[in-house]
């Protein structure tokens, strides 16, 4: 029985660990408002994708037409969606000198968006403004930079108005692109930031390259913020892109709930497996818990008729095979939380699922070794209270 105890022990405070992570998680905030946005793609059809221009007018129509459906308050295109398992990285510089050495050019994360993207994801605007639908490829080219770049880079003065360099825009190399706006940084990687922060540049999906928009436009996504339900609004979305043509199909529909939900994947799956076996230890337990004093009872039944006919009591007995019972469970406890203990710190498969709670939390030992103790108590209970209400005369007959 001791065994059993620790055992259930440990998976209990892994499962408490991982569910308290779970919940750390979710209050993260991921720097916009998932709330009521859905995202979804449309694979236009090939006689408006041939010519750059031709796809960037089809998705400013398809745009157009969503922003009208009623309950739709907003809506725009991106080709890089915070925490779907994507990625968009290249290098970048400040002002219009490239760094000497290669290992010192930084990288950022690049988002080809429309011009209210940043407004329907309620990424806020912290200096500067937004792109405009005047930012097109005819204007000169402008970005929106996260408050992680400005803070890096321009830590004594205004980021809005200086110049970032691109490498590669579409054919021309590089191209100095100004800075019109500040926003706030995006969870891109994980709301636990496994793979550390990296800096976020925004520029205009409608700036780029005609080489370059085949590409992009292969990724390309629609976000569009409403409160209504996902069935609901649906069948209106799909007259708005069927409009165009019936041959553009509509995959890949999801709520941004569902993606920061999925973005915790790494960490649910092993919490569902121990809460299930720690479940189930903590049954085995009660029943081997109940089991074992029960037996132990059974055996002791002259013993306790011989101390009843002495004087005494329920009460008295009661607390006999109880105490018994506990201090077992005690014994178990205390050697899981040892093991517990050793374990969680030294294996790095299992500290690294945690955020926001360290692997000895205190809070989640005495919570996980309260709930064994308290559970076997209840299990020690029925047989003492059996044992406590037998008649003296009955027990001493027994042999």
């Amino acid at each position: 029985m001791l065994v059993q105890i620790a055992l259930t022990l440990v998976l209990l405070t892994g499962s408490s660990l991982l569910f308290r992570t779970i919940q750390n998680l979710w209050a993260v905030n991921p720097g916009f408002d998932a709330r009521d946005v859905m995202i979804f793609q449309v694979g236009l059809s090939p006689s408006v994708t041939n010519t750059a221009s031709r796809e960037r007018t089809a998705y400013q129509q398809l745009v157009e037409r969503i922003r009208q459906i009623p309950g739709v308050q907003a809506a725009d295109i991106t080709a890089l969606v915070p925490l779907g398992q994507g990625a968009n990285e290249g290098p970048f510089w400040i002002g219009a000198h490239q760094p000497a050495s290669l290992a010192e050019i930084p990288r950022a994360t690049y988002y080809a968006v429309g011009p209210d993207y940043l407004r329907t994801m309620e990424i806020p605007l912290l200096h500067g403004r937004f792109m405009t639908r005047a930012d097109n490829v005819n204007s000169e080219p402008v970005v929106v930079m996260d408050s992680l770049l400005a803070r890096s880079y321009f830590p004594d003065r205004d980021a809005v108005g200086q110049s970032v360099t691109f490498p590669h825009w579409g054919a021309a190399r590089n191209v100095a692109v100004r800075i019109v706006g500040v926003v706030g940084h995006v969870e891109q990687y994980g709301l636990d930031g496994p793979h550390g922060q990296k800096p976020q540049i925004y520029y205009s999906f409608y700036q780029l390259p005609d080489e370059a928009v085949p590409s992009f436009g292969r990724e390309v996504m629609l976000a569009v913020r409403t409160p209504l339900a996902v069935t609901t609004v649906m069948p209106a979305i799909k007259r708005a892109v069927y409009e165009a043509g019936t041959d553009q199909p509509i995959y890949n529909i999801q709520t941004m709930h569902d993606v920061l939900s999925s973005s915790m994947g790494r960490q649910r799956f092993p919490t569902f497996l121990l809460v299930a076996f720690a479940g189930l230890a903590l049954v085995l337990a009660a029943v081997g818990t109940y089991g074992l004093i029960s037996y132990s009872t059974s055996q002791r039944l002259h013993e306790i008729g011989i101390r009843m006919a002495l004087g005494a009591n329920q009460q008295i007995v009661l607390r006999m095979i109880m105490g018994q019972g506990v201090r077992l469970a005690l014994i178990g406890v205390a050697i899981g939380t040892f093991a517990a203990l050793l374990l969680a710190p030294t294996l790095p498969s299992f500290s690294h699922l945690l955020y926001g709670i360290q692997a000895t939390d205190p809070l989640t030992f005495v919570g996980t070794a309260f709930l064994l103790t308290s559970t076997a108590i209840v299990a020690c209970y029925v047989p003492a209270r059996r044992a406590a209400r037998l008649d003296p005369m009955i027990a001493l007959r027994n042999e």
